[in-house]
Protein backbone atom coordinates (compact mmCIF):
# COMPACT_ATOMS: atom_id res chain seq x y z
CA UNK A 1 0.00 0.00 0.00
CA UNK A 2 1.05 3.59 -0.82
CA UNK A 3 2.10 6.36 1.53
CA UNK A 4 -1.03 8.23 -0.38
CA UNK A 5 -3.18 5.75 0.40
CA UNK A 6 -2.43 5.66 3.84
CA UNK A 7 -2.04 8.85 4.52
CA UNK A 8 -5.61 9.30 3.27
CA UNK A 9 -7.07 6.30 5.43
CA UNK A 10 -5.71 8.33 8.08
CA UNK A 11 -7.58 11.56 7.19
CA UNK A 12 -11.03 9.59 6.66
CA UNK A 13 -10.54 7.83 9.73
CA UNK A 14 -10.36 11.32 11.47
CA UNK A 15 -12.54 13.01 9.70
CA UNK A 16 -15.44 10.42 10.76
CA UNK A 17 -14.41 10.07 13.88
CA UNK A 18 -14.35 13.97 14.69
CA UNK A 19 -17.74 13.80 12.70
CA UNK A 20 -19.35 11.21 15.24
CA UNK A 21 -17.59 12.27 18.35
CA UNK A 22 -19.32 15.89 17.67
CA UNK A 23 -22.94 13.57 16.88
CA UNK A 24 -22.70 12.14 20.53
CA UNK A 25 -24.68 13.84 22.75
CA UNK A 26 -22.90 12.66 25.82
CA UNK A 27 -19.03 13.55 23.89
CA UNK A 28 -17.32 10.43 25.36
CA UNK A 29 -13.60 10.85 24.56
CA UNK A 30 -13.39 7.07 23.76
CA UNK A 31 -16.51 6.93 21.21
CA UNK A 32 -18.35 3.77 21.22
CA UNK A 33 -20.90 1.95 19.24
CA UNK A 34 -23.49 4.14 19.58
CA UNK A 35 -22.57 6.94 17.59
CA UNK A 36 -24.26 7.11 14.54
CA UNK A 37 -23.22 10.12 12.82
CA UNK A 38 -26.52 10.52 11.32
CA UNK A 39 -27.34 13.97 13.47
CA UNK A 40 -28.48 16.76 11.57
CA UNK A 41 -27.99 20.31 12.54
CA UNK A 42 -30.00 23.62 12.37
CA UNK A 43 -30.24 27.07 13.89
CA UNK A 44 -33.28 28.01 16.08
CA UNK A 45 -34.76 30.79 17.89
CA UNK A 46 -33.80 29.89 21.62
CA UNK A 47 -36.72 31.65 23.23
CA UNK A 48 -39.45 29.97 21.03
CA UNK A 49 -37.63 26.91 19.15
CA UNK A 50 -38.76 27.64 15.78
CA UNK A 51 -36.20 27.24 13.28
CA UNK A 52 -34.32 30.29 11.94
CA UNK A 53 -34.46 30.98 7.67
CA UNK A 54 -30.91 31.92 7.33
CA UNK A 55 -29.75 34.20 3.96
CA UNK A 56 -26.97 33.42 1.34
CA UNK A 57 -25.45 36.89 2.25
CA UNK A 58 -22.13 35.86 4.51
CA UNK A 59 -21.54 38.90 5.95
CA UNK A 60 -25.19 39.49 7.67
CA UNK A 61 -24.59 38.81 11.32
CA UNK A 62 -27.34 37.58 13.73
CA UNK A 63 -28.01 40.17 16.31
CA UNK A 64 -29.07 38.05 18.96
CA UNK A 65 -29.03 34.63 20.33
CA UNK A 66 -29.06 31.46 18.39
CA UNK A 67 -28.79 28.25 19.35
CA UNK A 68 -27.96 25.07 17.62
CA UNK A 69 -29.74 21.88 17.37
CA UNK A 70 -30.53 19.06 16.21
CA UNK A 71 -32.89 17.38 13.97
CA UNK A 72 -32.69 13.94 15.51
CA UNK A 73 -32.96 13.45 19.08
CA UNK A 74 -30.02 12.80 21.65
CA UNK A 75 -30.68 9.59 23.83
CA UNK A 76 -29.21 11.30 26.51
CA UNK A 77 -28.44 15.07 27.79
CA UNK A 78 -25.48 16.21 28.06
CA UNK A 79 -26.02 18.09 31.09
CA UNK A 80 -29.00 18.89 33.35
CA UNK A 81 -31.20 21.63 31.48
CA UNK A 82 -30.60 21.36 27.98
CA UNK A 83 -32.95 19.18 26.13
CA UNK A 84 -32.58 16.01 24.04
CA UNK A 85 -32.17 18.21 20.91
CA UNK A 86 -29.33 20.84 22.71
CA UNK A 87 -25.92 20.98 20.48
CA UNK A 88 -24.66 24.36 21.20
CA UNK A 89 -26.15 28.31 22.59
CA UNK A 90 -24.37 31.26 21.23
CA UNK A 91 -24.76 35.05 21.56
CA UNK A 92 -23.76 36.19 18.35
CA UNK A 93 -23.09 34.52 14.95
CA UNK A 94 -21.86 35.60 11.14
CA UNK A 95 -24.87 34.11 8.76
CA UNK A 96 -22.43 32.53 6.85
CA UNK A 97 -20.75 30.40 9.71
CA UNK A 98 -24.33 29.90 10.74
CA UNK A 99 -25.20 28.32 7.38
CA UNK A 100 -21.69 26.51 6.69
CA UNK A 101 -21.41 24.92 10.55
CA UNK A 102 -25.60 23.31 9.99
CA UNK A 103 -24.63 22.59 6.14
CA UNK A 104 -21.46 20.40 7.55
CA UNK A 105 -23.13 18.62 10.06
CA UNK A 106 -21.83 15.05 11.14
CA UNK A 107 -24.62 12.74 8.86
CA UNK A 108 -23.17 14.49 5.84
CA UNK A 109 -19.48 14.50 7.01
CA UNK A 110 -20.22 10.46 7.85
CA UNK A 111 -21.45 10.45 4.42
CA UNK A 112 -18.52 12.26 2.17
CA UNK A 113 -16.00 9.65 4.23
CA UNK A 114 -18.08 6.96 3.08
CA UNK A 115 -18.21 8.16 0.05
CA UNK A 116 -14.47 9.20 -0.47
CA UNK A 117 -13.29 5.49 1.23
CA UNK A 118 -15.10 4.19 -1.75
CA UNK A 119 -13.49 5.92 -3.83
CA UNK A 120 -9.79 5.43 -1.98
CA UNK A 121 -10.75 1.72 -2.70
CA UNK A 122 -11.17 1.77 -6.52
CA UNK A 123 -8.46 3.86 -7.14
CA UNK A 124 -5.90 1.70 -5.00
CA UNK A 125 -5.79 -1.21 -7.11
CA UNK A 126 -3.08 -1.66 -9.20
CA UNK A 127 -2.00 -3.72 -11.87
CA UNK A 128 1.59 -5.07 -11.93
CA UNK A 129 2.83 -2.13 -14.42
CA UNK A 130 1.24 0.61 -11.95
CA UNK A 131 -1.32 1.50 -13.48
CA UNK A 132 -4.88 2.15 -11.69
CA UNK A 133 -7.37 -0.79 -12.26
CA UNK A 134 -10.05 1.81 -11.96
CA UNK A 135 -8.97 4.93 -14.45
CA UNK A 136 -6.00 3.24 -16.10
CA UNK A 137 -3.87 6.16 -15.35
CA UNK A 138 -0.16 5.52 -14.68
CA UNK A 139 0.70 5.63 -10.87
CA UNK A 140 3.02 8.29 -10.27
CA UNK A 141 3.46 9.68 -6.20
CA UNK A 142 1.42 7.05 -4.55
CA UNK A 143 -1.63 7.23 -6.42
CA UNK A 144 -3.52 8.05 -10.04
CA UNK A 145 -5.03 11.56 -10.17
CA UNK A 146 -8.11 10.59 -8.39
CA UNK A 147 -5.95 9.56 -5.26
CA UNK A 148 -3.70 13.03 -5.32
CA UNK A 149 -6.98 14.91 -5.80
CA UNK A 150 -9.04 13.16 -2.54
CA UNK A 151 -5.80 14.41 -0.60
CA UNK A 152 -5.66 18.05 -1.86
CA UNK A 153 -7.85 19.15 1.12
CA UNK A 154 -5.21 17.90 3.39
CA UNK A 155 -2.42 20.08 2.13
CA UNK A 156 -2.20 21.54 5.19
CA UNK A 157 -1.12 18.55 7.22
CA UNK A 158 2.07 18.21 8.54
CA UNK A 159 2.45 14.28 6.81
CA UNK A 160 1.40 15.94 3.33
CA UNK A 161 4.38 15.23 0.47
CA UNK A 162 4.12 18.23 -1.99
CA UNK A 163 4.68 15.59 -4.47
CA UNK A 164 1.09 14.80 -4.19
CA UNK A 165 -0.58 17.76 -5.58
CA UNK A 166 -2.45 16.89 -8.71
Amino acid sequence: MSDLVEFLRARLFEDEETARWAADYRSRPNGGADLSGEERWQWVDPSNGERLRLGRRPMDHLQRPVALRSVNEYPWQSRPGFGPHHVLDVPFVKEGVALHVARHSPARVVAETYLKRRLLDLHSRMNGTGVCQTCGERVRDGGCSTLRLLAMPYADHPAYHPNWRA
